[in-house]
């Protein structure tokens, strides 16, 4: 859903200098968003100070907040904008200044972090095309080691969180640049995967899933659940048909003819030649309880789990762009 954006009252800006694109040229950054007329800007990098800030802004529906960072940074913005008063809500206008960003391409941020800004400023001043608004949900996830809900665009297990652990422990200390690390680290598991090779990325993983459409228990290779419409390198790894907003897709452990179909299964076209008794399934939902995972990752952040973890879909948010 695309509508034209009126300007806000007040604009608060979330600048996490520890974002991979941000921290490259932080000066400039910090700079950037200084100029932008009438915001307040706060820098944060934990997710507690980056719940800190967002409560400081005190914004509402008719405001803005610019989050400036990665895919982590918009998890914790979000989860703090939504586990307070989700029904009053600003919009929110996501810069790519992370290493993947891979919720804010979706979402349609394909402006650099230099031009966004820039837009932002000549915008507010009157200058420039009326942004759009695209609505979109997000996912809330239900953990009994939390004390309350986790927000956020992406949820997987299995080998989602073994990819996410291999990068951070083998690629991302040889300071790989921006998204190629990411990117690697998922050529990695897809070459092993063709192969058909044993490996600590492919440990089996024993879980109950269970939504409206049915339950599926077993030994799974990879689970996720996501309510972006594109994922990294621009795979669609889904094919549901159901008109709601979470697409979930599961590949059973050691699935059937994985080496022909995969290549099918990233761009969302296997429909015709998947059989869910080989291995592989994929439906739409707006509420699954999983149960069996010790860890999962939200948006490339790992967390700990146990017990029966519940993801619903959110109410849409509001997001903005150029």
């Amino acid at each position: 859903m695309h509508d034209a954006c009126s300007r806000p009252q007040k604009v608060g800006i979330l600048l996490n200098p520890c974002s991979g694109t941000i921290r490259r040229a932080l000066p400039k950054f910090r700079l950037l968003a200084r100029n932008v007329r009438g915001a307040a800007v706060l820098e944060a990098t934990t997710p507690q100070q980056i719940a800190h800030a967002v409560r400081h802004f005190q914004l509402r529906e008719s405001d803005l907040l610019v989050i400036l960072g990665g895919d982590g940074t918009l998890q914790a913005a979000i989860s703090s904008l939504l586990s307070r008063e989700p029904s009053s809500l600003p919009i929110v206008l996501v810069v790519p200044g992370g290493t993947t960003n891979m919720s804010a391409i979706d979402l349609g941020a394909h402006l650099s972090v230099e031009k966004a800004l820039m837009s932002l400023s000549n915008w507010l001043a009157g200058n420039v095309a009326t942004p759009k608004i695209v609505s979109r949900a997000a996912l809330r996830v239900d953990d009994p080691l939390c004390h309350g809900p986790r927000f956020g665009m992406f949820f997987g297990i299995g080998a989602v969180v073994n990819g996410v652990r291999y990068y951070h422990r083998t690629l991302r200390p040889k300071r790989v640049p921006g998204a190629l690390g990411p990117s690697l680290a998922f050529g990695r598991m897809l070459l092993s995967a063709l192969h058909n090779l044993p490996h600590d990325l492919f440990r089996a993983l024993p879980a109950r899933l269970g939504t409206q459409h049915g339950v599926w228990e077993g030994d799974w290779l990879v689970v996720f659940a996501t309510t972006l419409n594109r994922l990294l390198a621009g795979s669609r790894p889904y094919w549901g048909t159901e008109q709601e907003p979470i697409h979930l897709t599961a590949i059973a452990h050691r699935p059937k003819r994985l080496a022909l179909i995969l290549p099918f299964l990233l761009c969302g076209r296997a429909i015709s030649m998947i059989k869910e008794q080989d291995g592989y399934f994929s439906h739409n939902f707006t509420r699954m309880d999983l149960g069996g995972a010790d860890e999962y990752v939200l948006d490339g952040e790992i967390f700990a789990a146990q017990g029966t973890i519940t993801l619903a879909a959110t109410d849409p948010i509001r997001f903005m762009t150029f």
